[in-house]
């Protein structure tokens, strides 16, 4: 008896527990509803936090013409940069420093958030990515998280920090208006892959600064507009920092980053080719117009086309895949070379020859300039 009061007394118990713990009773499908109040809120708290926990990893560069005495004297240009790692490297655009380069009478002077100035030297550059090296004498310097690039999405928000118009440290947000972009660099006949567009606003002096993600970490190097006024518009560019960890090491080692190549003059199918390389419709893929002499497709014995350009066959191989990456378009064939692989890399090509799938293997050499 006793032991059936007992049973009953911790059943009631039970079942007192449960009733007051009302998280597990809350109808299924239940959602908070926030107010646009709310809402503004969040997202304002959450720039907020970004800023404070970057902002001092972030930097402006401003460019002086020196006087008789190797005073800095004239203000000549400015941008923007980031701290790469604890030892003083800083990360900005090529463009940025490069009237530095090419003339011996120019310092650059670095300014904190904190508001201190250091005179930095050029550790070396890449005119290829648009990037550049320089490095401060500073005991140690907090580097920003560094995101994977080749994992953003169209949508993902982005805030980007800079000094435009000399107004320094300027926060701007936005989102990523598309990836996977190919940007001239402006001193060299190759262009840069991967690069993403966003509609942060990116003005004169945001350029060499950080794009980050809604998790405060860095997804590109702000580099160029496109715009009629040298002004927003809306459509901004940043070269993807998954490019820069290939990059940054060898610039930081006084190295030249030697980029591979395959020696190709290509174009991407669309509807007129496709009809006239006789494929099925829609089929992606790179159609080859000729082969660099001795070049790695030339003696991997990927073929061009048979005829002397401009009058075209559209009978050259077509490549459709590198090693297990899909190639639709010539702009992906590019980005994998680039942030994949390097100069005495293997990879395999699957190309489309007289209407068969075969794979060749390439022996990847050095870009040449």
């Amino acid at each position: 008896m006793n032991k059936k009061k007992s049973l009953i007394v911790i059943l009631i118990s039970s079942i007192i527990i449960l009733g007051c713990d009302t998280q597990n009773w809350e109808e299924s499908g239940t959602v908070k509803e926030y107010s646009p109040v709310e809402i503004s809120e969040i997202f304002e708290s959450h720039y907020k936090t970004i800023f404070s926990e970057v902002v001092e990893s972030v930097v402006q560069i401003n460019l002086y013409n020196e006087d008789s005495m190797g005073i800095p004297t004239n203000k000549s240009g400015a941008g923007a940069g980031f701290f790469w790692d604890k030892e003083g490297n800083i990360l900005t655009n090529y463009h940025v420093i490069q009237p530095a380069i090419s003339s011996r009478n120019t310092s650059i002077l670095v300014r904190t958030y904190t508001n201190d100035e250091y005179l930095a030297e050029i550790k070396g550059y890449d005119s290829y990515s648009d990037l550049a090296v320089i490095k401060i004498n500073k005991t140690t310097t907090t580097p920003l998280d560094l995101y994977d690039s080749d994992i953003i999405s169209p949508g993902e928000l982005t805030l980007a920090i800079g000094s435009p118009f000399d107004q320094e440290f300027t926060l701007t947000t936005g989102i990523v208006s598309a990836i996977g972009r190919t940007l001239d660099s402006t001193f060299t006949p190759y262009k840069i892959p991967s690069v993403i567009q966003t509609d942060a606003a990116i003005n004169p002096g945001n350029s060499g600064g950080p794009l980050l993600n809604s998790k405060g970490k860095v997804i590109g190097i702000n580099t160029q507009i496109k715009s009629n006024s040298r002004q927003n518009s809306g459509v901004g560019f940043a070269v993807p920092i998954n490019l820069a960890k290939q990059v940054v090491p060898s610039i930081i080692n006084g190295d030249d980053h030697l980029y591979s190549y395959l020696g190709i003059n290509a174009l991407n199918l669309d509807y007129g080719s496709r009809i006239r390389a006789d494929v099925e419709e829609n089929f992606k893929g790179v159609l080859i117009l000729d082969v660099l002499n001795e070049g790695p497709a030339h003696l991997a014995g990927i073929k061009g086309d048979t005829s002397i350009q401009p009058d075209l066959n559209f009978d050259g191989d077509i490549i459709t895949k590198i090693d297990s990456y899909k190639v639709d378009t010539f702009e992906d064939l590019m980005s994998y070379l680039a942030l994949n692989t390097k100069a005495g890399d293997i990879v395999k090509i699957e190309v489309v020859r007289d209407y068969q799938y075969m794979d060749i293997e390439v022996d990847l050499q050095a870009r040449p300039d």
